[in-house]
Formats: structure tokens, C-alpha cells, sequence
């Protein structure tokens, strides 16, 4: 007797996409990121823990400067309608006030590429990283930090607004804050909560700016940050500390930012990777971890769909950025996808408004502090040739996205 198939749909003109960052797949670039990976302080301590430096510094990453179309055509043999990438700030403005026509125009050639390709744009502006310049005026703990971020921004607007259809103005604003200022795993690697805080402040004065010089300029742009949404649970519902810490994670983590920049914002862009079961006692955190991908990461699709249910408090239509995991020999990518997709739908079906989901990542990149060897990529690449190979996944993922649904 044949199992019976059953066939889900997601609403029309959903957007099927992938998202990359300018960072981690470009190459050749400058910037604060690329300095502290070369430093003799992060050089001792890679080689204090056994590993090899090579492997966390991101020189040529995925070539895509060069490789920006043959990258495109990938994600159209993967039926994306939609494409997240970045702009890279140290690119286009290398010195206070200096603008790279040059860098300008490449940029505008990528955007063009993209919108030829029938792609719905995302364009990141600000994914961590930052020019020399702004790092030596002290970068998002400086005063004039927002001041000095909006003139960028006013030049993206002038320069590539009339492409974008989804602005990411900040990507993962807390991921800075906290593993830059609280435990020193990111540049400038200052353990410091009062700047932690500053910077905090002035990533929320530098998003609302920016919202308004966008809306100034494209009063229906829709603009939005991603915002890392971690779900975290008490381990026992009815143990009260746990659900006090849980509680407590979840306003500093995932709902602080979100309230301040809620007026500002016209979409609610979602990043999905964990699942965090809270226990009373140190380490406060305790996942069961039946399954975990290459980074011991816990893959537990049901999340999704839990802080999917919270963002639907914003009112606000939700896009779903980054969601991937980290696979190399692509056992459970597969897997992953269909499973988180059919919490997305049910989401959808209970009224929630998701109405784009981008895999992380489209390629195999430089993973920042945890360097080249995660791979999240639907496509592997060679880090000697630079050749783009399919996985196996890409094409489960490729279906999904020509059928707008999921048969199983």
C-alpha cells in the first residue's frame, strides 16, 4: 500500500531566496575585521587552542567580487525569485569622506545583475564590519558613530536605492554588541559592558536615522534590520527560575532592540538558528541535542515556529533572512530545510504574515570567528580553484522553491 503524499503550499508570490554577506564572500577587502584577523594578539591565541591561522583569516573568501554573476546564475538554477547580499562600507568609503567610484560602480553593476536576473533584492548596508577610519574614531562606542554611518547611507540611497526592494539597514545588531563588548570573541574584543551598552544606544539611533533618510527619499521602502532570535525555553514549565532566566534572555536578547526600533521599522526580518532549554544552575543552559550540526549546534525546527509566534506580536510582515545549518557532507541539510519550511507554513496557516524565507547561505564562506571550516553552503567551494560544486541539498531546495511548496 503507497504512503499517501502530501503536498503544501505556500502563498503566492512568496519569496524564495538565499542570502550571502559582502564579508564573507567577497574578498580582497580592508576593513576592521580583516586588520584583527592578522593581529599578533588573535594569531596567539588560534595557535594557543591548535589551529591553524590560515584558516581564519578571510583573504580571497569566495572570490565573489569576481564571481558575482556565475554566483547569481547559481541562485537562479535554485528558482530564488529573491537574493540577500551586501554592501561593503570600507569598500565604497576606504577613507572619512572618500568615495570609491570605482567600488560605487561595481556595486551598481552587481545591483543591475541581480534585478536581470528577476531577483527581489534585500541589500544588507551594515553586516559588522567597518572602515579602518571608523574603527580608529572608536567605532560604534564614538559619538559621531551615527552621524557617521547615515552618510553612508545617505550615498546608498543615492547611489543604489531605485534596486533595493528589502532594506536590511543592520544585520544581528546584538551579535555585535555582545560578542564584541561582553565576550571579546569579535573586533575590537573589549570586554566592557558600559560601552556594550553605547554601542547598543548607537546602533538604535543609527537604524532610526537611517529609516528616516530612507523613507525621506522612498516614502513605500520597505526597511527592516535581521534580528537573531534565539528560542529559549525553561527546561521545566513550571520551575520558576528557570522561567525568570528564560524570560530575562529573551527581553535582553531577542525583544530590547526590536521595542526600541519598532516604530521605525516596516517589516520584521527573522535570523533562526537556536534553541535554548534553560536549567536553574550554571551553565544556565542544557539542550538535549538529539541532533547538532557540524558546530554541536542544536537543530530543533520546532523553534521557528515558536519565535515566529512572538514576532507576530510586531504586526508586521515577516521576513525570514537566515536560516542554515552548518553540514559538510550535507547528511541533514536536506532534512532541515523541509522541516523548518513545514513549521513556517504552519505558522502561515495560523495567520502569521512570514512572507519570504532566505536558506544561509547560498556558498560555503568564511564563517568570521569560527573561520572556513563550518559550511553551510547549497553550494561547496574549493578553496584552491575556487569552483562552485552543488550539493545534493541544493537541489531538494530548488524543487521546493520551483513548486512554491513542499511534497512529501
Amino acid at each position: 500500500m503507497s504512503k499517501e503524499k502530501h503536498n503544501i503550499k505556500f502563498p503566492e508570490g512568496f519569496l524564495w531566496g538565499t542570502s550571502t554577506s559582502a564579508y564573507q564572500i567577497e574578498g580582497g577587502i580592508i576593513n576592521d575585521w580583516s586588520e584583527w584577523e592578522k593581529s599578533d594578539e588573535r594569531k596567539q591565541d588560534l595557535e594557543k587552542k591548535g589551529k591553524k591561522v590560515e584558516e581564519f583569516v578571510s583573504g580571497l573568501a569566495c572570490d565573489s567580487w569576481n564571481r558575482y554573476q556565475e554566483d547569481f546564475s547559481l541562485a537562479k538554477d535554485l528558482n530564488n525569485n529573491a537574493i540577500r547580499f551586501g554592501i561593503e562600507w570600507a569598500r565604497v568609503e576606504p577613507s572619512k569622506g572618500v568615495w570609491d567610484v570605482k567600488v560605487i560602480n561595481h556595486y551598481r553593476d552587481m545591483l543591475e545583475c541581480a534585478k536581470k536576473n528577476n531577483f527581489k533584492i534585500a541589500l544588507t548596508i551594515w553586516h559588522w564590519t567597518n572602515p579602518l577610519w571608523f574603527r580608529d574614531k572608536g567605532g560604534w562606542t564614538a559619538r559621531t558613530s551615527s552621524q557617521d554611518f547615515l552618510e553612508f547611507v545617505n550615498l546608498v540611497i543615492k547611489e543604489f536605492g531605485a534596486y533595493v526592494d528589502y532594506w536590511v539597514v543592520l544585520n544581528e545588531p546584538m551579535i555585535h554588541v555582545f560578542n564584541a563588548y561582553v565576550i571579546a570573541k569579535f573586533p575590537p574584543a573589549r570586554k566592557n559592558i558600559w560601552l556594550a551598552n553605547k554601542v547598543f544606544n548607537n546602533l538604535v539611533k543609527a537604524y532610526k536615522e537611517s529609516s528616516i533618510a530612507i523613507h525621506k527619499h522612498f516614502p513605500e521602502a520597505q526597511v527592516g534590520i535581521t534580528q537573531l532570535v534565539n528560542n529559549f525555553e525553561p527546561a521545566h514549565k513550571f520551575n520558576l527560575i528557570e522561567i525568570l532566566i528564560s524570560r530575562t534572555l529573551h527581553y535582553f536578547w531577542n525583544h530590547r532592540f526590536l521595542k526600541k526600533i519598532n516604530k521605525y521599522m516596516d517589516y520584521v526580518g527573522l535570523d533562526y538558528y537556536f534553541h535554548d532549554r534553560i536549567v536553574w544552575y550554571p551553565p544556565f543552559k542544557k539542550n538535549l541535542n538529539k541532533e547538532v550540526n557540524d558546530m554541536n549546534w542544536e537543530i530543533y525546527p520546532r523553534g521557528i515556529y515558536n519565535v515566529l509566534k512572538y514576532l507576530h506580536k510586531f504586526r508586521k510582515p515577516i521576513l525570514i533572512l537566515e536560516n542554515g545549518l552548518a553540514d559538510k557532507n550535507d547528511l541533514h541539510r536536506a532534512d532541515f530545510i523541509i522541516d523548518h519550511l513545514l513549521f513556517v507554513h504552519q505558522a502561515i496557516e495560523e495567520g502569521i504574515d512570514v512572507c519570504a524565507y532566505f536558506y544561509w547561505s547560498l556558498l560555503d564562506n568564511f564563517e568570521w570567528a569560527e573561520g572556513y571550516k563550518p559550511c553551510f553552503g547549497l553550494y561547496e567551494v574549493d578553496r584552491k580553484t575556487m569552483e562552485r560544486k552543488k550539493r545534493a541539498s541544493a537541489d531538494v531546495y530548488g524543487k521546493i522553491c520551483k513548486d512554491n511548496g513542499i511534497i512529501f
